[in-house]
């Protein structure tokens, strides 16, 4: 694929390595001579020197012809402005890293939409994703943005002797309108089911809805939740408040951060969620808050530094488990002998999930979720599409796929059996892998 990358921090170059190293035809526009003097020497693309947002230097770049434009420069401007022109001059999908939460709030403005850019995202999203499914795999629908529109959420549980919902078929089960069954796993096989399909004991179930209907379900149907957990944060920077959000709802969580003044801008921000104005590097501190007593310890600073030594304090202290966020990879090595459970690199994880992002047609995201065998998909309904010719119930999709939700220009919502589309909808749908070509085809353009 011929993919233009804008800004060559440490991130947009991670990603243009790792691409160049998967044998994509890659051009990387950055303002600054001396890291373009550095990538040329280093990097296996061409290297374009100019600012991102000029049309002439994306002409140069050739985004005309690009199957991807992906702009993860320092400024949300930039990186908005850009996509929008290279998406005008012909690039086949444009994706752009965003920072502020007004962007991410559709309630406020739909940028996406009316900048005509096909993807959103936030790495201290991607980031605290990430950190939440080593908490309980909750989440895992949010990897696809439905965050950014609505309630949406996945809960995973496993069903138990006596639950109600056994010797039932799924088309019985009452569910509220706005929940579904997405996957179970049974016996190390896991499947998309049918209406026909019964739940059996011991199965691990995929339950995808609004947030406040899923707990009742869960009651409902007998099944055994994710156990609620003690969390302290450390660092209320993006990560740590994106973490939050996601966890707020089912676990107690309690935020660490020394600037007092963003301590009670969280404290306005997040209802369920204790913001506490101390310094996390302080020992003293630390047993005083209690951290020695908590099932998760997570270390986001800003420092790669801070965040090991306060994880290391944190679990000399007795805390079960401790993650850190690290910038540098390299410090890998050394996190297991301090004793950190489990670690995640910004830059890594962007780009691993950017090869989500390596689609055509009709396809804008393509992830992988409960094993590779099921995928996730984020899809944008085209012009003359099949699916425009009737309701949801007529399209005759393949029994294993479910469309979790449709994002209009006014709403995000999980659709009902007489949902209609539009073009330019984006539909998010769960499937197995050996469906997707089928699947997709009823969105995408027809001769």
């Amino acid at each position: 694929m011929r993919i233009v990358i804008l800004g060559a921090g440490t991130v947009g170059s991670s990603i243009a390595r790792m691409l160049s190293m998967h044998r994509h035809d890659v051009v990387i526009v950055e303002q600054d001579p001396q890291i373009c003097e550095n990538l040329q020497d280093t990097l296996d693309a061409l290297v374009l020197c100019g600012s991102a947002s000029h049309a002439s230097v994306l002409f140069q770049a050739g985004v005309m012809t690009a199957d991807l434009c992906l702009a993860v420069t320092s400024s949300d401007d930039t990186n908005i402005t850009s996509t929008s022109i290279a998406k005008a001059m012909g690039a086949s999908h444009v994706i752009a890293r965003i920072h502020s939460e007004l962007a991410k709030n559709i309630a406020t403005f739909d940028y996406r939409r009316h900048f005509g850019i096909d993807k959103l995202f936030s790495l201290g999203q991607f980031v605290a994703l990430r950190l939440s499914r080593e908490l309980d795999y909750f989440t895992e629908a949010l990897s696809l943005d439905s965050y950014f529109y609505s309630d949406i959420e996945i809960m995973e549980m496993r069903i138990l002797h006596g639950a109600r919902c056994l010797g039932k078929k799924i088309r019985d089960l009452a569910f509220p309108p706005n929940v579904r069954v997405g996957a179970i796993l049974r016996e190390n096989t896991r499947f998309i089911p049918t209406a026909d399909d019964e739940l059996q004991v011991n199965d691990s179930v995929l339950i995808i809805g609004a947030r406040d209907k899923l707990v009742k379900v869960r009651k409902d149907l007998g099944g055994l939740a994710p156990i609620p957990k003690n969390v302290i944060i450390a660092g209320g920077g993006e990560t740590g408040v994106q973490l939050a959000m996601l966890i707020q709802n089912r676990h107690q969580v309690r935020i660490l951060d020394a600037n007092r003044e963003r301590c009670m801008k969280l404290s306005s921000q997040l209802k369920n969620v204790d913001v506490l104005n101390v310094d996390i590097q302080n020992r003293a501190t630390l047993e005083e808050e209690g951290v020695g007593k908590a099932d998760v310890f997570v270390a986001c600073s800003g420092s790669d530094e801070n965040n090991i030594l306060v994880c290391a304090e944190a679990k000399e202290l007795g805390c079960n488990k401790v993650f850190s966020v690290i910038n540098r990879p390299d410090y890998g090595n050394v996190l297991s002998k301090l004793g950190i459970d489990f670690y995640v690199s910004p830059r890594e994880e962007a780009a691993e999930r950017v090869m989500n992002f390596l689609n055509t047609g009709a396809v804008i995201t393509n992830d992988a979720i409960f094993g590779d065998e099921i995928r996730m998909l984020e899809i944008e309904v085209q012009e003359n599409a099949p699916i425009l010719s009737g309701t949801l119930a007529e399209a005759k999709l393949p029994q294993q796929c479910v469309v979790l939700a449709v994002a209009s220009q006014d709403a995000f919502q999980v659709p009902s059996a007489q949902q209609r589309f539009q073009p330019g909808n984006h539909v998010i749908v769960i499937t197995q892998e050996q469906f997707v070509d089928s699947v997709v085809e009823k969105f995408e353009k027809h001769a």
